[in-house]
């Protein structure tokens, strides 16, 4: 089983995904829908539970899109039942060492090259598909640069093989740099170039989240040479759509 999105970022394609912080199927079958590559569910800063995930996968495979996962942190273990349960790969929030994203990234990835466990689940179609998804499939790995550790070690890190791209996390960022909110500090400019010129070296797609849902600042994202681009959050295109002016309140 090919991994479209791995192969996408590959071949230095741009590629914008949907952001969901509701772990509802509907909600991810509409977002999914609006023509996204991918479609990321964030268990970091949201209430979802791995118990919502397996219908949210269903709903965002349904429409085309690849679904997605932000980690609420480097968890190899709910990393694999994750994969198991049918995601595509893997957002993992504040990488500062590529040893230990390399030890994390070998339980993503089947023996010989990790050690995930072999098993019969969603993911190869509980063994109908699988040696077609065991020989095929290897999960797209996005560590997150939100400090200012993650940007020093952010050569090392995208020279990994198994990483397919490096996600800026601007607020976390400009929070570490000390200018929370401030991305036109710059510290937090040189960062972002420093991070994006790693990635154009190693051949890996630099990804941000342009969080405002505005068509111009995402064009600007990609004349940048960004390839990742989460583009607004589910609650935040909701509030941009609805948020009624002054003169109706």
């Amino acid at each position: 089983m090919e991994n479209k999105l791995k192969d996408r970022l590959a071949q230095g394609h741009p590629t914008i995904g949907g952001w969901l912080t509701v772990g509802s199927p509907i909600v991810a079958e509409a977002t999914a829908s609006s023509g996204f590559d991918w479609v990321a569910v964030d268990m970091e800063h949201a209430p979802i539970s791995e118990g919502d995930l397996q219908g949210v996968f269903m709903a965002i495979a349904y429409c085309g899109a690849a679904p997605m996962v932000r980690l609420p942190h480097a968890d190899p273990y709910l990393a694999r039942r994750l994969l198991d349960a049918g995601a595509h790969g893997l957002i993992v929030p504040v990488v500062e060492s590529a040893s230990a994203f390399s030890a994390f990234s070998r339980h993503c990835l089947y023996p010989p090259a990790g050690s995930r466990g072999v098993g019969l689940s969603r993911c190869n179609g509980w063994g109908v598909s699988f040696d077609d998804y065991i020989d095929g499939f290897s999960p797209v790995l996005v560590p997150q640069i939100e400090t200012v550790a993650g940007v020093e070690a952010a050569a090392e890190i995208a020279a990994l093989t198994e990483v397919d791209a490096l996600f800026l996390g601007p607020y976390d960022l400009s929070a570490s740099l000390g200018s929370r909110g401030d991305f036109w500090t710059p510290a937090f400019e040189d960062a972002i170039a420093t991070v994006r010129k790693t990635c154009a070296t190693h051949g890996k797609a630099a990804g941000i989240h342009q969080v405002e849902p505005d068509p111009d600042a995402l064009r600007a994202r990609i004349d940048e040479g960004f390839g990742f681009i989460a583009y607004g959050t589910d609650m935040i295109a909701m509030r941009a759509a609805l948020t009624l002016p002054e003169s109706f309140r």
